[in-house]
């Protein structure tokens, strides 16, 4: 069977280092195993060029086990009872060419394209969006799993939404450098987007690990982009953003934070906070003030039991 066989494609919507991603359908099989021409459900189809991905393997630029970690840690994701806040992945299909990944169909656009056509967002649209970041992350650290690349490019919007602002409002997405926690409790490897990077990445020996707080700091760098507008890290070269991004120093200019909150401006540094060890956590985080005045729980959260809120010293997500 060829990939026609079963997708149909439509427009491509991404294309990155050794895959592109497509708006699809998925062909419904007859019972002689043919394809007919009747659609099962539309899909997002992520095509990997394995030529492409084993040549980097070959030059050092990948690991070997890119593709199989990506698959686990997305189907682990959303086999449980948290799945609404990633995206599903239904299904994959090899060839000798390919590797396809089927995965869940959003119409909303990413975070990245949603903030550059707003230039800030309000604070309370901000803090249901960082609610619903923070859930993920909080499931992620319980389920042992780094995302490490979490960013705004990597938050997609859910256009379901719109009538209702107590529902889910974001999904994390792309896994591809995911990972478990090993038996240590740590992870390695030195990977991520200078700017979102949490400094302990960039300061682990080749043998070193660190622990799955590192998204923690990412979603920090997310939550002051929404609401300043840029990153709080820069520079002219990569080296200085990257020499800027460990050093973890943000600036809040009165000229741009001077109508934010102190709630928020407090929790955005908290994130931020260079020491992995003094990191609020997503949990805490779920807690905080900003959190809990300004984004009530969504549906899901009051059917699931998760609960934000400062006065109830039980778990979060129960």
């Amino acid at each position: 069977m060829s990939i026609d066989d079963l997708y149909d494609f439509q427009q491509e919507l991404a294309h990155g280092r050794y895959a592109s991603i497509y708006r699809g359908k998925r062909k419904r099989i007859s019972g002689n195993g043919y394809a007919r021409h009747q659609y099962q459900h539309h899909c997002a189809l992520k095509v990997i060029d394995k030529n492409e991905f084993w040549g980097r393997v070959y030059n050092g630029r990948e690991r070997v086990d890119t593709l199989v970690r990506e698959v686990a840690v997305q189907a682990t994701l959303t086999s449980g009872d948290f799945q609404p806040f990633f995206v599903h992945i239904y299904g994959i299909f090899e060839t000798a060419e390919n590797f396809v990944l089927e995965l869940e169909m959003l119409e909303g656009i990413d975070l990245f394209r949603h903030v550059s056509s707003r230039t800030v967002l309000e604070e309370n649209e901000a803090a249901l969006i960082m609610r619903d970041i923070l859930i993920s992350l909080a499931t992620t650290r319980r389920l042992g799993i780094a995302h490490r690349d979490v960013k705004l490019a990597n938050i997609l919007m859910c256009n379901n939404c719109a009538n209702d602002i107590s529902d889910v409002s974001v999904k994390l997405a792309d896994y591809g450098m995911a990972t478990f926690v090993g038996v240590d409790g740590l992870v390695r490897g030195r990977c991520g987007t200078p700017g979102y990077v949490a400094p302990e990445i960039f300061a682990a020996g080749t043998n070193c690990g660190y622990g799955n707080k590192v998204d923690l700091f990412s979603a920090g760098v997310i939550m002051y982009v929404l609401l300043c507008g840029y990153e709080p890290f820069y520079g002219e070269t990569d080296a200085q953003l990257i020499a800027a991004n460990k050093a973890a120093v943000a600036e809040f200019d009165e000229f741009d934070w001077g109508n934010i909150s102190s709630d928020a401006r407090d929790l955005v540094s908290r994130l931020l906070e260079i020491n992995p060890d003094e990191r609020i956590d997503a949990i805490e985080a779920l807690r905080h003030p900003w959190i809990v005045q300004r984004a009530p729980p969504s549906k899901w959260m009051k059917q699931n039991s998760v609960r934000n809120t400062s006065k109830d010293d039980s778990c979060v997500i129960s």
